[in-house]
């Protein structure tokens, strides 16, 4: 007979700081580099904060790749409704979402840095 598992005892065995930053849009660039973007914002500082976008997508894909991993593992038997399943794999289409949406403030960051690039050249 195998051993009913509650969705608290699933979430409990994946890392926790991740399930609490599910929702939490925590920052992703330093305040100094934020406040030099939106003053300045010179083709050094744009391609920082590109690089820091992309480590960040690269993060949440990983995550996203962990729930689903996670929510293959759960049996038929343990989660006879789909409850957990579905739960599992809500939070890595909502890591997907967010790797996206990291990946574009990587490009738009990335470009802005090139239209820098060349207007340094040309002048």
């Amino acid at each position: 007979m195998a051993a009913k598992k509650s969705i608290f005892d699933v979430l409990a065995g994946l890392p926790v700081l991740r399930l609490l930053n599910l929702r939490g849009h925590s920052r992703v660039l330093p305040e100094a580099l934020e406040e030099q973007l939106a003053s300045t914002g010179n083709e050094k500082d744009h391609l920082a904060a590109a690089k820091l976008y992309q480590n960040k997508a690269q993060e949440l894909e990983a995550e996203a790749v962990e729930f689903e991993t996670a929510a293959s593992k759960i049996g038929p038997y343990e989660d006879s409704k789909g409850f957990r399943r579905g739960g599992l794999m809500t939070a890595a289409q909502e890591k997907r979402h967010r790797a996206k949406q990291m990946q574009e403030l990587h490009a738009a960051h990335l470009e802005k840095a090139q239209a820098l690039h060349k207007t340094a050249q040309s002048e």
